[in-house]
């Protein structure tokens, strides 16, 4: 298990390093340092230098033994008990004994930084989320405790104190992740504290934020011991269609989807008698999920060509990052607009075709052929191109796809001079495909 880096908040303390000592003045052999009288400042900077030079050693010689480390810490703060680095010292001995497994020794150590350095928000969390391993009810308190002080103090987060490298897109996105684990966080130990309305409030909370297996799979089971069957598999349906898509946290218990299919399927072979309707309804899980995750990641998207109504007034980023392509400067020409997907398993058979009709008009300047990535997920782009490439140029369909309404893939679009739509097949229309395009394409290329 690893800390977690809260950097996006301005409030976290990044992963402990004890600190190195102070710079130091090279010493000379014939020009001793002088040494410092009682009562000069420079008593105390010596002294805090030794320790700085005590604590490096400590780690160097500890290497990546974690249990040395451990013990090498402990006899520094049992020789020095006032250090001014004893709130590093103790960060340091929480992810040591993480490493090591022992969430009592880094639990203990945790409440410590917390007693020093209360805004410490980063332990705080690692503290809270020890806690709700422990299950008796204390710690479930004091976990919740910890988990409405970090709401609150995240929600109140101002983003100008954010480190000056990070755009505000970032920032609002890590904010709202950490939101929602703390919302997720709280709402499990209310529900293990039988306080299932502030649970149910917590983790919808957590699920509207951004949709997550682990708020949806404990609001199944608050739905399944109350007694509503009928909504706990629709939510472990929800769970078991996200659990896909997650990435692994160490701070959240894993999904075993093979033992939540189970669970599906016996409450509705329990409910209804049979099987029969259940591959619909986990369908159905699946498409209402992964629209509602597509409706977040382009909720904190950037927009392209936002409030352009006129797709040719639309400018389209190219695929290898040069100069964006502006189709109101293809007016008077013919162009032909090829939308694909990475995904696309008819797109390579349309390419192929495409290519015909491309060689048909090759050194003719007054037709474009452009071939427009219309991909969700842009950083699937590049290594599909490492294998294959479409022909004519690459450009990101930048909401051009829904100006022209492509329902499907691959469509090809062919627009005379003035920028209306000549020729249209929507999805993969094989049939004397490429002699209609080409036809397309040269009576648009002699209209006036």
């Amino acid at each position: 298990m690893r800390w977690r880096t809260l950097p996006v908040l301005g409030l976290a303390i990044l992963i402990p390093t004890i600190p190195v000592c102070g710079q130091q003045s090279p010493s000379t052999p014939d020009a001793p340092p002088e040494a410092a009288a009682p009562g000069d400042p420079r008593q105390g900077q010596g002294a805090m230098a030794d320790e700085d030079m005590e604590l490096q050693v400590a780690v160097r010689e500890a290497g990546q033994d974690s249990a040395t480390l451990v013990k090498s810490l402990e006899g520094f703060l049992a020789r020095h008990p006032d250090s001014p680095r004893k709130g590093a010292v103790y960060r340091a001995l929480v992810e040591s004994e993480l490493n090591l497994h022992n969430d009592g020794a880094a639990l203990d150590y945790a409440e410590k930084v917390i007693a020093i350095q209360p805004e410490d928000s980063q332990t705080m969390y690692v503290a809270a989320t020890l806690l709700e391993k422990k299950r008796d009810d204390a710690s479930q308190l004091h976990a919740i405790d910890y988990g409405s002080r970090l709401i609150e103090r995240v929600s109140k987060a101002d983003p100008d104190s954010r480190p000056p490298q990070m755009t505000l897109e970032d920032w609002q996105a890590g904010r709202n992740k950490f939101l929602v684990d703390l919302y997720v966080l709280r709402g499990r130990m209310e529900h293990h504290l039988h306080k299932d309305d502030d649970a149910v409030k917590d983790l919808t909370m957590g699920f509207r934020l951004l949709p997550n297996a682990q708020a949806a799979l404990t609001l199944g089971e608050i739905a399944e011991e109350g007694k509503r069957p009928d909504e706990a598999i629709r939510q472990y349906s929800t769970a078991f269609a996200l659990a896909g898509d997650e990435a692994r946290d160490d701070n959240t218990p894993g999904m075993d989807r093979d033992s939540l299919r189970l669970r599906i399927g016996n409450l509705w072979h329990f409910t209804h008698d049979s099987t029969a309707g259940l591959g619909d309804l986990m369908l159905s899980a699946y498409d209402e999920s992964r629209a509602a995750v597509q409706a977040d990641k382009l909720a904190s998207a950037p927009e392209h060509n936002k409030d352009v109504s006129d797709p040719l007034q639309f400018s389209l980023r190219r695929v290898d990052g040069g100069k964006a392509l502006k189709l109101a400067e293809s007016r008077g020409k013919v162009v032909v607009l090829n939308f694909w997907t990475t995904w696309c398993a008819y797109c390579n058979q349309m390419e192929a075709m495409l290519a015909d009709v491309r060689t048909k008009f090759s050194g003719r300047d007054d037709v474009v052929f452009l071939a427009v990535n219309a991909d969700e997920d842009e950083a699937a782009v590049a290594p599909y191109l490492l294998e294959r490439k479409p022909g004519g140029t690459l450009v990101f369909a930048d909401g051009v796809n829904k100006a022209f309404h492509v329902e499907s893939i691959p469509t090809v679009l062919v627009l005379d001079k003035s920028g209306k739509v000549a020729y249209h097949t929507q999805g993969f229309a094989p049939d004397g495909f490429a002699d209609l395009a080409a036809a397309a394409i040269t009576k648009a290329s002699s209209s006036q």
